[in-house]
């Protein structure tokens, strides 16, 4: 028997927009313990928390960005323009992945950075769309942005990431002017890690969820300070904790 369909009166989509390195993972970590279903997550060694981007929507943006042009990818993007104009050849596709991520789910979501730039091919097939738009200070954002594609064939300096933080900070503006009939939640990631409780009680008031003992404890241990994050994130590029597992699953699927 197929999953019954969630009634429209509850069912809820969320979406999450903002700049990669300017905090969407803990807030999208947020929503995963507030009960939104938010699809598998990619796997990212450089986030100790998880990226908590949806595999799903990483594939499909890929595919995006590739038929844009080549070399095509957040970093690098293409204009909004040139990605609208995919929306005739990619229509069965993103119908039959929203059928499919939907599926008997009253609430349920993806973030990925990419969308900021396809959002606009989504949104006529979401039921009841809800927004959360993430910001950070810019020169913090764009600071991590160059650590992040120090080892990429095209790194960012400091004027690059802060004009590529310009352009999609452009996006996330032409967003809230073009569809201000669309429920949205503005966070701030630096009230995040000053304050994470509070800002998950707004989320979850904004999504109709309810804060639980057990969720409040979840949430707590989530946020964690920025000097304890660098140390794990050393923890997991060290040899025994990074290298050596990826050397393992690399020669086990050498094996296969």
């Amino acid at each position: 028997m197929a999953p019954s369909e969630p009634s429209n009166l509850t069912a809820r989509t969320v979406v999450v927009l903002g700049l990669a390195r300017s905090g969407t993972s803990v807030v999208t970590g947020m929503l995963k313990i507030l009960g939104v279903d938010m699809g598998p997550s990619v796997e990212d060694n450089a986030n100790p928390r998880g990226s908590h981007e949806d595999l799903d929507f990483a594939k499909l943006h890929k595919e995006l960005f590739d038929m844009a042009g080549d070399g095509k990818d957040y970093w690098n993007p293409p204009s909004r323009q040139t990605i609208l104009e995919l929306a005739p050849r990619m229509d069965v596709r993103i119908r039959a992945l929203l059928a499919k991520k939907r599926d008997g789910k009253s609430v349920w979501g993806w973030k990925h950075p990419r969308t900021l730039l396809t959002y606009e091919l989504f949104l006529p097939y979401l039921t009841h769309p809800h927004f959360v738009l993430v910001f950070r200070n810019p020169l913090a954002t764009a600071l991590s942005a160059v650590e992040h594609t120090r080892k990429l064939r095209r790194p960012l300096n400091v004027a690059q990431a802060l004009s590529l933080g310009r352009f999609y900070d452009g996006e996330m503006l032409r967003f809230l002017e073009n569809h201000p009939d669309i429920p949205s939640q503005l966070v701030a990631y630096e009230d995040v890690v000053l304050d994470p409780l509070k800002e998950a009680a707004k989320m979850a008031g904004f999504l109709g969820r309810d804060l639980t003992d057990e969720t409040t404890r979840a949430l707590s241990a989530l946020v964690i300070p920025r000097e304890r994050l660098a140390l794990e994130k050393r923890k997991r590029r060290s040899f025994l904790r990074g290298k050596l597992p990826q050397l393992i699953r690399k020669w086990s699927q050498e094996r296969r």
